[in-house]
């Protein structure tokens, strides 16, 4: 019987060989490390943080909250968690019936104010002195930029449905609204010296996505917006952070079905509450946050190329199934009619 020797005490191994094995280990192992203390910095800024008292007290921040896109969703969500810790509340959003439908629910369920502002974010500039007009006078110590706009589906940048105008009204929503309801709030707050901005981007900001690509781009945007205001503003006792949930049971995302991966928005708001005041930019969500580190670590080794395939390759599996849902036929990737002609079609 021949016995077993461990290749790497052989004299006859090369050496390279053995400086190979020993750069991926030490690769391997660093990688591991590095999840590793993403993982304790999951746990830490979603229990250990507001445990040991690192949050901050909102209701010290001002009077009012400010939410946009207050309607539905995250931005409800936000307005009704606000409101249950003591704070009058401003709604604002595109439809004043469904604002006055949230505002007398959280006026019902907790003994604080609201106030309903109706307008329409992908709209003409003019909106944001009527806006202005509105909040004068309030104390408004918390600030939530979540409105915003996606595709319908994920498609090929010339070929989404009234292009022109979804990415105008796109730029508008994700880009503009978080940038000028900022320079209104700002100098109250710069002003008291306190209060606390969250602006609402999405973890697909974290990398280009292909067939998502002004979506992805204009929530980059409001994520280095967020972590480049914060760094101006953070010694003048304003906190500004980025949170970038992941999938959140919405009519956005349309998914209806909960789970533990898929919060339902009030469990996603109240989770990523505890880390305002720990963490400038976070995925809110503890399972959020595990899949996301999981990607920064690839993200970190792999290269640029080769994520934006495997996003593209992810997002065209979608975008075909979407289209034989709806019955539609593509000639940009080689079949019959493209999707305008086919809705044309269908339509007529």
């Amino acid at each position: 019987m021949t016995e077993e020797t461990c290749p790497f005490s052989d004299a006859r191994t090369p050496l390279l060989f053995k400086v190979l094995a020993i750069l991926g280990a030490a690769f391997i192992a660093l990688v591991l490390l590095r999840f590793f203390i993403s993982l304790c910095r999951g746990i830490y800024t979603c229990f250990l943080g507001q445990l040991l008292g690192f949050t901050i007290d909102l209701r010290k921040m001002g009077e009012w909250a400010v939410v946009t896109g207050a309607s539905d969703g995250i931005g409800k969500a936000y307005a009704e968690e606000l409101a249950k810790r003591g704070l009058n509340v401003v709604l604002l959003s595109r439809t004043l019936e469904k604002l006055q439908s949230v505002a007398a629910d959280i006026e019902k369920a907790t003994n604080v104010k609201t106030k309903v502002v109706a307008v329409d974010f992908s709209g003409d500039i003019s909106i944001y002195e009527t806006i202005r007009r509105e909040l004068e006078g309030l104390e408004v110590g918390v600030l939530v930029n979540n409105v915003g706009m996606s595709f319908p589906y994920a498609e090929y940048f010339t070929l989404v449905p009234e292009g022109d105008k979804l990415m105008d009204q796109m730029i508008k929503a994700n880009c503009t609204a978080a940038t000028m309801m900022m320079r209104i709030v700002l100098p109250e707050m710069d002003k008291r010296r306190r209060g606390v901005i969250i602006n609402v981007s999405s973890v697909s900001a974290m990398y280009p996505m292909p067939l998502l690509s002004t979506y992805s781009g204009t929530k980059a945007y409001m994520d280095y917006l967020s972590q480049a205001v914060h760094a101006e503003y953070k010694d003048r006792g304003i906190f500004i952070q980025s949170v970038k949930p992941a999938f959140v049971s919405t009519k956005m995302s349309k998914i209806r079905k909960v789970s533990y991966d898929v919060p339902t928005p009030a469990t996603y708001v109240a989770e990523a509450l505890r880390t305002v005041g720990i963490e400038h930019s976070t995925y809110g969500y503890l399972p959020h946050k595990l899949r996301s580190y999981v990607h920064e670590t690839l993200k970190n080794w792999l290269p640029d190329w080769l994520l934006m395939k495997i996003s593209k390759d992810s997002l065209q599996a979608i975008r075909k199934g979407y289209y034989r849902k709806k019955g539609m036929t593509d000639t940009f990737l080689g079949s019959k009619s493209s999707p305008r002609e086919s809705g044309e079609k269908k339509s007529s």
